[in-house]
Parts: structure tokens; sequence; C-alpha cells
């Protein structure tokens, strides 16, 4: 009896995790090549991913490819306004945001300019920070590192930089090692969180 119960517990756990097998970590959750690919598919699935928060009320979680996606075909803001082929990348509470960024647009400071003669037509630029929402429709990011043409910027030159291009306390509630964005239409809050990025509903 107690081999028998004992069988039929192991069942149930195997088709539990058979199942769930997409919510759970690990080496067999790996998503097809395919759809880990950016492309317009992609930033489809994110745009169905909002339709659905926008009729349900219900939070939403993007992977980073359905954002990169969704920001290079489908929303035009900031980041793609600024920077060439950007691309987001999520960790635990943390994203990463890569592109192309013409060192002709860099802010004219003292700092900068000293470095601009050094630096190439066109760097790649990478900013690692935390998400966070600023109030209804707007998030902002804080920033803990930046790098130009694979190169650490220090805390106070990108601080001053901030500020240049509307961060950096230029709003109230901005911190001055913060930059705003608009979110998308129909969202009032963002987060990162295992490595998605959670929507939730514009109330």
């Amino acid at each position: 009896m107690r081999n028998l119960l004992a069988l039929i517990g192991l069942a149930a756990l195997l088709f539990a995790g058979y199942t769930f097998r997409d919510r759970i970590p690990g080496p067999w959750n790996k998503k097809d090549a395919a759809a880990m690919e950016v492309s317009p598919e992609a930033a489809q699935e994110a745009e169905n991913k909002l339709a659905r928060m926008r009729s349900s009320g219900d939070t939403v979680h993007l992977s980073d490819v359905e954002f990169t996606s969704y920001l290079r075909y489908r929303f035009k803001d900031q980041f793609t306004d600024q920077l060439d082929a950007p691309t987001v990348q999520f960790t635990g509470d943390t994203l990463t945001l890569n592109g192309r960024f013409p060192t002709d647009r860099l802010p004219d400071t003292r700092d900068v300019s000293a470095l601009r003669d050094f630096l190439p037509d066109t760097a790649d630029v990478r900013v690692r920070g935390q998400l966070r929402t600023l109030g209804p429709g707007r998030g902002a990011i804080r920033v803990h590192n930046v790098s130009v043409a694979k190169v650490p910027v220090p805390r106070d030159v990108y601080i001053n930089a901030l500020k240049k291009v509307g961060g950096g306390a230029a709003e109230p509630g901005l911190g001055r090692d913060e930059y705003p964005f608009r979110l998308p239409p129909g969202v009032g809050s963002a987060r990162v969180e295992g490595g998605e990025l959670v929507l939730g509903p514009a109330q």
C-alpha cells in the first residue's frame, strides 16, 4: 500500500511538472531559437499581451526579446529616437540597455568635449540600471553605470550628462541619477522582476 501511494505521488509530481514546465526555471524551459529572435513577430506578441492587459486589467510579463522587438518595431520613443538598434536585457530586477549612438549627439559638456576627438562617429553605448514607476504612465531608469565604446563613464560625468538630456532631477520626483520616459499606451506601472518586464494597466 505504501509503495502504491508513493507511486501515485510520484505520478502526480511528474504530471504537475510537465503541466507547469513553462513556469519552472531550468534548461528544459529554453525557448525555441527562432522564437527568441528580435522580430516583427515578437513585437506582435508583445502587442497582443498589452491588448490583453488593457482589456482584462491584469498585469502582463514581457521577455527582453519581446520588449526589444516592441521598441524597434512598434513603440517609437526616446530610446529609438536616440539609439540605433536598441537592445534591452533583463536580469533579476536589473535592465541593461545597449545600442549604437552617434557621438555628435553627446551632451556638449567640458568632460565630454575632452573625449569627443578620441571617439568614433558612432559608438556602442551600454546603460545598466533599475526601472521604477515615476507616475501614471511614466517610468524612470535609475542608472547604475554607463559605458561608451566599452569605456566606463565616471558617475559624475553621466550625472551631468543626464541633466542635458532631460534627466537628472529635471522633473518632480526624479533623482539625479535617473532618466525618465513615457510608458507604452495603456500602461500605468512598470518594473523588472525575475528577469522579465512586468507591466500593469493604467487606472
